[in-house]
């Protein structure tokens, strides 16, 4: 007898959109206090070309995620701090050792 196939939604795969999801991700986070993530994240191209990055992260406060109230909005600022994460790391002219605590914390 054959195993029985896993469903695709254990797996949030969608039949529709493979591993896109069903719903269309958050184009920002709504609630204001969480700006100072989307200011970067905004402006994050430019950043790594001045090479600035780094210094506008060290000066971002630590923000708390209690007002993250739904899953869209965990996928968005899980997806702001990684691409915030990396460009730290990489964004300057050589590797940090280290990453701020406000992306970290």
């Amino acid at each position: 007898m054959l195993p029985q196939l896993p469903r695709l939604s254990d797996y949030d795969v969608s039949p529709l959109n493979g591993f896109l999801p069903d719903e269309i991700p958050l184009d920002i986070l709504p609630d204001v206090y969480y700006q100072p993530w989307e200011a970067v994240v905004r402006d994050f191209q430019a950043l790594i070309l001045a090479k600035r990055l780094r210094r506008i992260v060290d000066a971002l406060p630590i923000l708390d995620t209690d007002l993250l109230l739904t899953e869209a909005e965990w996928r968005r600022a899980y997806s702001i701090l990684g691409f915030i994460a990396h460009g730290y790391i990489w964004g300057g002219d050589r590797p940090a050792d280290v990453s701020s605590t406000c992306i970290t914390t």
